[in-house]
């Protein structure tokens, strides 16, 4: 093992450092590959295979490394995203509200099908034999009724969104909104 240490360390400190760029956390990622090569040298088939055994080991320590880094978040970050969602779930109950009155001043063939799809969680196959309407005529009544919608809501208020997409706020255009 003493020969191994040896022969690989410089060369493995370089390899693991070019990917990390953090000499302490090659020192912890190399001492780590160390002691995989030290459990699992028996394992090993071939000693003509050993060098790529031993970068396979190395490949796979850092990988891990990085995966750990990912699944470890920040507490400030944590914080942040929370108090980030619990202002968007404010956000979007707000313009929950004005949803179904825009539907109910749709053409009643979208407001009666949007209301029982969106409102009261029918679903869109129970609709179709209630209204006595094919799947796919319902289908579309509910996607246009959607537009149209969503266009009411454009046209009533300027949305502000984050860098994800989600509304951040909004205000209204007008007080008839």
């Amino acid at each position: 093992m003493d020969k191994l240490y040896n022969e690989y360390y410089s060369k493995l400190f370089n390899f693991i450092n070019y990917r990390v760029q953090n000499k302490e956390d090659t020192k912890d990622i190399l001492s780590e590959v160390f002691i995989k090569i030290h459990k699992n040298i028996d394992k090993l088939d071939s000693k003509d295979k050993l060098t790529s055994w031993i970068y396979t080991i190395t490949r796979n320590t850092i990988i891990d490394f990085y995966r750990k880094q990912k699944q470890t978040p920040v507490l400030q970050e944590f914080e942040e995203e929370k108090i980030t969602l619990e202002e968007n779930k404010n956000i979007y109950d707000e313009l929950s509200s004005c949803i179904e009155p825009i539907i109910n001043t749709l053409p009643s063939k979208y407001k009666n099908v949007l209301l029982l799809s969106e409102i009261k969680g029918v679903k869109q196959k129970d609709i179709s034999t209630l209204k006595n309407l094919s799947l796919s005529n319902t289908k579309n009544i509910i996607h246009r009724g959607k537009k149209m919608v969503k266009e009411k809501l454009f046209e009533c208020c300027s949305y502000e969104y984050d860098s994800l997409g989600n509304v951040i706020d909004f205000t209204k255009k007008s007080k008839l909104c």
